[in-house]
């Protein structure tokens, strides 16, 4: 099921491209409204029906956008007959569901439901342990860039706090309670998945306030929504505190904005990797656009081949990586398209780092950021038009 947010205002429009399949990115685009100047109001719609306006998706079938509508009338009147609600439906409802649609000759596609869900969420305290949950976002990185909220939960000694892996040791050096590090590296996420949800199930019947601590903002490709959905099979509601995303943070904490007037009007989010290792599909090249890729370290050099091959993005894009951002040692690297990957092996890069392409790479970086590379090596790259590199050690 797809589903999208159309707002449209006499300005600007904000358009949401999400993947159906493995829900591996969106964008979110500012752009000139065609509505009348002197209209004031604004329109907000959730719809599930794929629209024709898709935004340089690479496939109809698994991606929606959704560009400026007016508030005309007939607009409106559209819109209306293509909402659907949603309604949470049990297994049971489902199966009967799906049997009514198997023996139809209707031609709609039938929704599959990948979890039970039930009509109503549990409490937020459970009713027999009394335990509790709260998923918790960490931010980039540095403690400075912690919510107060989250401030204040990971630092009261009764709490169990079960902390992923790249959170990092500065935040990690705040909790003054107990606490358990998820072993979540590659090829045994999976596994490292269920301890940590164990671990969670074992403190809710200790009757325990359990936090689960997530790097930058759980929600943004971060299995946020996956594991609120575990907790409710707990038997509780989990809150939520949110964090600071590294999609945003990370590249302005190396000195690169996202957007620029006349440089970037468009910012797409993907991740590296989609469920099961998949690699996400790529949005075409435009030449005003910035993707910020998360979690993609890992495969920087083919996902690099596919920029060029796949997506026509021009050799000497852009590209650069803000790694551990925040953080006392955090570097940026930049290059581009064509040289990005051999420098991620030379300056060895490593998690979390977050990826940005385009050309806001180079808006506002200036010789005062280059830091500990020589100048006559950046020099040479220059010249032999590998890219720009930069290494820079950065505080908050």
């Amino acid at each position: 099921m797809a589903l999208a947010a159309i707002v449209a205002s006499s300005s600007s429009s904000l358009i949401f491209v999400l993947s159906t399949s493995t829900a591996e990115s969106f964008v979110l685009s500012t752009t000139p409204s065609s509505s009348s100047p002197s209209s004031s109001s604004s329109s907000f719609q959730f719809t599930t029906s794929p629209s024709s306006s898709t935004l340089r998706s690479s496939s109809a079938k698994t991606s929606l956008s959704c560009a400026a509508f007016n508030n005309d009338n007939n607009n409106n009147s559209h819109n209306r007959e293509s909402t659907t609600s949603l309604n949470y439906k049990n297994d049971k409802q489902i199966i009967h569901d799906e049997q009514q649609q198997s023996s139809s000759s209707s031609s709609s596609p039938t929704i599959k439901s990948t979890k039970s869900s039930t009509s109503t969420k549990p409490p937020k305290i459970h009713p027999t342990s009394g335990g509790r949950i709260t998923l918790v976002g960490a931010g980039p990185g540095s403690p400075d860039l912690l919510t107060l909220s989250a401030h204040r939960i990971i630092s009261d000694p009764n709490n169990l706090i079960i902390v992923d892996r790249l959170v990092s040791s500065e935040i990690i050096a705040l909790i003054s309670g107990e606490y358990k590090v998820a072993n979540k590296h590659p090829g045994c996420a999976e596994l490292a998945q269920q301890e940590i949800y164990e671990w969670c199930k074992q403190g809710i019947k200790e009757g325990r306030h359990v936090v689960r601590l997530k790097i930058g903002d759980p929600f943004v490709f971060g299995r946020g929504g996956e594991e609120v959905l575990e907790f409710r099979d707990f038997g509780v509601e989990p809150s939520i505190v949110p964090g600071v995303s590294a999609a945003f943070s990370a590249p302005l904490l190396g000195s690169i904005p996202v957007t620029h007037r006349g440089i970037s009007n468009q910012v797409v989010m993907c991740t590296g990797y989609g469920r099961e290792g998949t690699s996400p599909d790529l949005i075409q090249y435009h030449k005003e656009q910035t993707v910020v890729f998360l979690m993609a370290v890992g495969r920087l050099r083919s996902l690099c081949d596919n920029l060029i091959t796949k997506a026509h993005y021009p050799r000497d894009t852009p590209v650069g990586i803000v790694e551990r951002a925040g953080c006392p040692d955090q570097r940026t690297i930049v290059g581009n398209v064509e040289t990005i990957a051999d420098l991620a092996e030379r300056y060895n890069v490593k998690p979390p780092s977050t990826i940005v392409v385009g050309e806001v790479v180079n808006v506002l970086l200036t010789e005062d950021d280059f830091g500990m590379v020589a100048k006559e090596e950046m020099e040479e790259q220059h010249h032999r038009r590998e890219g720009l590199v930069v290494v820079q050690s950065n505080t908050i």
